[in-house]
């Protein structure tokens, strides 16, 4: 999180976490009230209201074609298993497998965001994961919607910390799980980190960022709207136009003007343009000029890139994820994908004859690594036999 202040909001969730890992639902529900109004009738939200949540018209369609995009996108990534006899005799095989159970966090209240169910309980279902718990306090009419065309049932009303910990830990309503996604607040990604040594965790989420690189020939209308969809997120998401046009910087510079998230620079090529957008990592890079192709290929560190259109088709109509690295993590990860829900199976066979040859590489190294139970171990392996 690139100055979000994860330091302190850690020390902030710790007492959080502990206290819902030794109290469970009680530590859990006390929370809940504190920090998201009147506790609910109920940890868990019943079936029958999610089969009655009702959104308009519209709104469904809208949210099925999503899930549409999503799933056909999903379904082709998923990786190929592998097996080679990489040694004479012995055969090695790498197989992917899905997840048993996963938690999904899913903001509401005030900032509903039933896309963010979508992108990852669709990929997570695609993936083959038996179980999704959903976790979202106040929940939100539209979340409920999508719950119940992804037929999930598994919903709790809860959020922040308190939920990450119920996730991690579980409590007498809430069963553990073995990774917990989604998007949330600072303490939301706080309380992730804290319970990663327990669970696995998505990547840590920091505040939105978008990098525009545009040329004379870019829209500033559309250049500044982009810039503007992103810093909509809120003061601390990041906005960063990088343009080698003065006349298109100052024309945006006058639409944004209000909002000191958006930083516009006047840079003297697409190069050095480029350069900086490498060295930043966005969340998501925009590219408005004449060759975008050219640039993409030289495009290493970007969560997602944007060619002839903007961040807001990937974030809702694209089938590709908006659960995407932020803080500069884009230098080493990527967005949420199918990958997320799998996890690669290794399998060894070895035949007699590979047997005997592995004992040959076995020994040598063994000794040298100060372990002879491990020579010996091969060379009962080959008398068994």
């Amino acid at each position: 999180m690139r100055g979000a202040g994860l330091d302190e909001a850690i020390a902030a969730v710790a007492p959080i976490v502990a206290d819902v890992r030794d109290r469970g639902d009680t530590a859990l529900l006390e929370w809940t009230e504190r920090f998201d109004g009147p506790r609910p009738d109920g940890i868990r939200v019943p079936c029958e209201r999610i089969a009655a949540a009702s959104v308009p018209h519209d709104v469904r369609d809208a949210l099925r074609r999503m899930i549409g995009s999503v799933r056909a996108f999903s379904e082709a990534q998923r990786p190929s298993d592998t097996s080679v006899e990489a040694a004479p005799g012995i055969v090695s095989e790498r197989r992917w497998v899905p997840l048993d159970a996963v938690g999904v966090c899913v903001p509401s209240g005030r900032s509903p965001l039933p896309s963010s169910l979508v992108m990852t309980a669709v990929p997570a279902q695609v993936a083959g994961v038996r179980r999704i718990a959903v976790v979202t306090p106040n929940p939100d009419e539209a979340i409920l919607a999508v719950a119940r065309e992804l037929g999930l049932d598994e919903v709790y009303a809860v959020g922040g910390a308190q939920a990450v910990a119920a996730l991690a830990y579980g409590t007498d309503t809430i069963a553990a799980v073995d990774k917990i996604v989604g998007p949330g607040s600072a303490y939301v990604t706080a309380a992730k980190l804290l319970v990663s040594s327990r669970v696995g965790i998505d990547l840590p989420a920091g505040p939105s960022e978008v990098v525009v690189i545009a040329d004379g020939g870019a829209d500033p209308a559309a250049c500044a709207a982009d810039l503007l969809a992103q810093a909509e997120h809120g003061p601390d998401s990041e906005a960063l136009l990088l343009t080698t046009d003065r006349a298109l910087s100052e024309a945006v510079a006058i639409i944004v003007a209000e909002y000191e998230n958006i930083v516009v620079e006047l840079v003297e090529s697409l190069d050095e343009a480029l350069e900086r957008s490498e060295a930043f990592a966005p969340e998501h890079l925009e590219l408005h000029v004449a060759d975008a192709e050219a640039l993409v290929a030289r495009i290493r560190n970007a969560g997602s890139v944007f060619v002839g259109g903007s961040a807001v088709v990937g974030d809702y109509a694209a089938g590709a994820t908006h659960v995407l690295p932020t803080g500069g993590l884009a230098r080493s990860s990527g967005g949420l994908g199918l990958e997320s829900f799998l996890k690669p199976l290794q399998i060894v066979r070895a035949s007699a004859a590979g047997a005997a040859a592995a004992a040959a590489v076995i020994g040598p190294i063994a000794r040298v690594e100060g372990l002879p139970l491990h020579a010996a171990a091969a060379e009962h392996a080959v008398r068994a036999r």
